[in-house]
């Protein structure tokens, strides 16, 4: 979810190459750009700490957070704007994770009829061995919320399962910009429950932000129409809420100017689905251990059944066929 986004800001404000330190743990610049291009939560996690050392900076992880937000989730972020309720759009986020960031969990917890909770589970940072990564995780999250709610914001801590000496916590306090409580159960963002029943505000200029940050263009006239609505069907498909009206609102446009600018490319929105599917579903089972019905059901199948057919159709094998010839020796 955007983990690098503003990374190479902060550290160009501080006068240090980001992409030498990138260099040191095995990451390539164009890593950072691309918007489609998982980047493992381990190198992200080793390049903070590495960061964090070599820059005596010990909460790097927050103050890279600052620059981040919904724009750093890409469409996801117009996506999460658009719904009824703040609520409904960290559900959303949540479905989001289990599909794109593998090893990372995203629940919503009520603790009193006044209080929520917003955690965050990283598999890799089980043993707390990444305090960098959780500062940035929960930081991010502070940032969307409080993009969504506005002058409504005003969230009551940051809970930390981390232990902190109490110069680190209030480091952290100034840079979050409110309580934060070490030692605790998890990681988490507590704010007020009312807040989920609240309209998310959508900023007036957030597509075009995210077609800069993503895209790396000026304007969304100027880019590629198939790669930015596939890019829009990989992003929403775990969300369940993968239709071509869906598509065609989180890019602010007709559900009919959207199929018009594929039949220009010689394409249709149940072709790019369909490719788009395709290719999840491929990765997905060479680099994971997601079970095929979560995957299926992911990918916006009814049931595992559908998904079976349209595997056939891609491979000439069923799923399981597929797979144990992949994990066959040689």
């Amino acid at each position: 979810m955007g983990a690098l986004d503003g990374f190479t800001d902060l550290l160009d404000q501080m006068g240090v190459d980001p992409f030498a330190l990138m260099a040191r743990v095995d990451l390539l610049p164009a890593q950072s750009k691309d918007p489609d291009l998982m980047i493992p939560y381990l190198k992200v996690a080793n390049l903070l700490e590495f960061t964090a050392q070599e820059l005596n900076q010990p909460c790097i992880g927050a103050r890279i957070s600052r620059f981040q937000g919904l724009s750093s989730v890409g469409l996801l972020g117009a996506f999460m704007a658009q719904q009824p309720t703040i609520g409904l759009a960290l559900s959303c986020a949540g479905r989001f994770a289990a599909m794109h960031a593998q090893g990372v969990e995203l629940k919503l917890n009520r603790l009193t009829p006044e209080e929520c909770e917003l955690t965050t589970q990283l598999k890799i940072n089980a043993h707390q061995q990444y305090p960098q990564l959780a500062f940035l995780s929960l930081g991010l999250l502070e940032r969307i919320v409080a993009e969504m709610a506005g002058n409504l914001w005003r969230p009551h801590r940051v809970c930390l399962r981390q232990r902190l000496k109490p110069l680190a916590c209030q480091a952290l306090e100034e840079i979050l910009g409110c309580k934060v409580e070490s030692g605790c159960h998890s990681d988490s963002l507590v704010f007020a429950s009312s807040l989920l029943e609240t309209k998310p505000h959508q900023p007036a200029d957030l597509l075009e932000r995210i077609i800069k940050k993503q895209f790396q263009q000026s304007q969304m006239s100027q880019t590629d129409p198939r790669r930015l609505i596939r890019h829009a069907i990989n992003v929403l498909l775990p969300t369940g809420d993968c239709s071509k009206e869906s598509i065609a609102a989180s890019l602010d446009m007709h559900p009919k100017k959207l199929e018009r600018l594929l039949a220009k490319q010689g394409s249709t929105y149940r072709q790019l689905l369909d490719e788009t599917r395709k290719g999840i579903a491929l990765r997905t089972l060479e680099s994971s251990t997601m079970p095929m019905l979560t995957l299926a059901l992911n990918l916006g199948y009814a049931d595992f059944s559908a998904f079976s057919r349209s595997f056939k159709r891609w491979t000439g094998l069923p799923p399981s066929a597929y797979l144990k010839i992949r994990q066959a020796p040689g």
